[in-house]
């Protein structure tokens, strides 16, 4: 029988990425035979992967990308068991990558899993092989993608862990006709907001309807257990639906780094100053984790 030699295993390793174990193994089951030792591991990569796959992974992280011109941007979560993992240099270049293949196939998730992750598999494969290198379950959670034509778009990360990559993640599309530098404030401030605050919509005219009658027959329950008389009650919906507008619709929400002043009059304090029209177009906002 041939003896394997350290070189060989390297070899294997360079080629994987694989355990020293796992490539010695892997040589040993194949005669020494490279295109066998990577069938094996590549198999046993599926294997561990398939047992994994039912275990929760509720940590992770949210990157972001965008385009030189600040009109498309992308967003995509990728989640693992622990933060530790979180923190793996190798989990961390692959959601790096992922997130630029993600800003290529506009927030297609069906699409990123069959693109080509390098030259010998595709994302779907690089994933089966990082769980196995790694040990933990990994997700591909969500990803999504906007543009805007005559506008910019604003980007935010919070809790950075390195290169646009962190635990909360923000895209801010807005309609304007001044350029990008003289706009670029506004939109870093607005998106550190909306991370920090979480509105479900820009206005109360876009919240989902079954959010909203939820909300309105939550509320009206409440008022009941009162025992006021109905004109009373009606002004206690009235300001507790307006409390409700306040803590989840965009334009109502107070500012944080100004409580004296509403978004809306934010936007509008700087849409005069800067001489320009200022319309908030689309929101983006994913947590690490949180339920979707």
């Amino acid at each position: 029988m041939n003896k394997i030699s350290i070189s060989g295993i390297k070899k294997l390793r360079d080629l994987t990425g694989a355990g020293f174990l796992d490539c010695k193994e892997a040589l040993e089951n194949s005669g020494l035979d490279i295109d066998k030792a990577i069938e094996f591991l590549r198999k046993r990569g599926v294997s561990i992967a398939q047992e994994k796959k039912n275990r929760t992974a509720s940590e992770g992280l949210i990157a972001i990308s965008k385009d030189q011109s600040n009109k498309e941007a992308s967003i995509i979560e990728i989640n693992s068991e622990t933060d530790f993992v979180a923190r793996n240099k190798n989990f961390q270049n692959f959601v790096f990558n992922l997130s630029k293949i993600n800003l290529d196939q506009k927030g297609n998730l069906d699409k990123l899993m069959k693109s080509k992750y390098n030259n010998e598999e595709n994302v779907s494969d690089a994933l089966t092989n990082l769980i196995s290198k790694i040990g933990e379950n990994l997700t591909i959670r969500r990803c999504k993608y906007i543009n805007i034509d005559n506008g910019f778009i604003g980007t935010y990360v919070h809790n950075v862990e390195k290169d646009d990559m962190g635990k909360i993640g923000v895209l801010l599309s807005v309609k304007t006709d001044i350029d990008f530098s003289l706009i670029n404030d506004f939109l870093k401030k607005m998106c550190m907001h909306i991370a920090a605050t979480s509105p479900i919509a820009i206005s109360s005219s876009n919240i989902d309807e079954d959010i909203l009658k939820k909300e309105k027959e939550f509320q009206l329950e409440e008022i009941k257990k009162s025992g006021k008389d109905q004109a009373i009650q009606k002004k206690m919906f009235t300001g507790k639906m307006n409390k409700y507008f306040n803590e989840v619709v965009l334009l109502d929400q107070n500012f944080v780094m100004d409580d004296n002043i509403k978004i809306s009059q934010f936007i509008e304090k700087n849409s005069k100053e800067l001489n320009a029209s200022i319309e908030i177009k689309k929101i983006i906002r994913f947590k690490v984790g949180e339920e979707i």
